[in-house]
């Protein structure tokens, strides 16, 4: 019930309800802590243990940033929203990757699940975040791994091979983490590529001459169209072009 309340909504207390709620799943307690944190953020069952940890260390971040969220409006009583961080604190303290995944989400009560429920709520109100859906992020991650692939395989300069290979990582791990980040962490990438206009912008220049420049930016823009900071790929593509070819 409380997941499907969840599902339209997109904000980091959202996303760490639902996570927490996937983790109380009975037919998850007996299995390895790894194994079943996989099942949990929805990984490849084969994906990389220190992947996998990694992956799972995104998902401690998530009490610190809605705590700063609800931090931001005065009228919301700290205590009272977002007294659940100790006991979730404590569950966290006690992941052991070499021990059954009971030992963690025992620790997960009913009433600490509603008390992030509210956060999520309040959030969702007064800062809600852009929704991409997994169609979007599916299509969006092949067009993008399809190209790393071309990329890794092509005799390219060293600094046109890095700076390809840099950047299409940077946003193929924000999509994977998208069920952890949400569009926050697709914006980054997506700024820290843009960036790069202004602050390397010889490079960048170089990039988009390249055999690959025109799919790069491609790729780039749609990531653009999927968070709707443009109606279309070409009104985005035209906005990166002229800031290429600016003076």
């Amino acid at each position: 019930m409380y997941h499907q309340e969840l599902q339209e909504m997109s904000n980091p207390a959202a996303r760490l309800h639902a996570i927490l709620l996937r983790s109380k799943q009975q037919e998850l307690r007996p299995k390895n802590m790894l194994a079943a944190w996989r099942t949990v953020l929805q990984l490849p069952e084969q994906l990389d243990d220190l992947i996998t940890m990694n992956r799972v260390s995104k998902v401690f971040t998530l009490p610190s940033i809605i705590s700063g969220q609800i931090q931001r409006f005065s009228d919301l009583d700290e205590e009272l929203y977002l007294g659940w961080r100790q006991d979730l604190s404590t569950a966290f303290r006690v992941i052991n990757f070499n021990a059954q995944f009971n030992e963690f989400s025992q620790r997960l009560s009913d009433s600490l699940l509603i008390s992030i429920r509210f956060c999520a709520h309040e959030l969702d109100k007064r800062a809600p975040e852009k929704d991409v859906s997994s169609e979007e992020l599916d299509s969006l991650r092949e067009s993008a791994w399809s190209l790393y692939e071309e990329v890794v395989k092509a005799d390219l300069p060293n600094e046109i091979s890095r700076y390809l290979l840099d950047y299409l990582y940077l946003i193929i791990e924000a999509i994977d983490d998208y069920a952890v980040t949400g569009a926050v962490g697709m914006e980054r990438a997506l700024n820290a590529v843009l960036g790069t206009i202004i602050t390397d912008s010889a490079r960048a220049e170089n990039v988009r001459k390249s055999q690959f420049g025109e799919k790069f930016w491609i790729v780039v823009t749609k990531v653009g169209v999927v968070l709707k900071l443009a109606k279309t790929a070409t009104e985005l593509a035209e906005g990166v072009r002229k800031l290429l070819i600016s003076p």
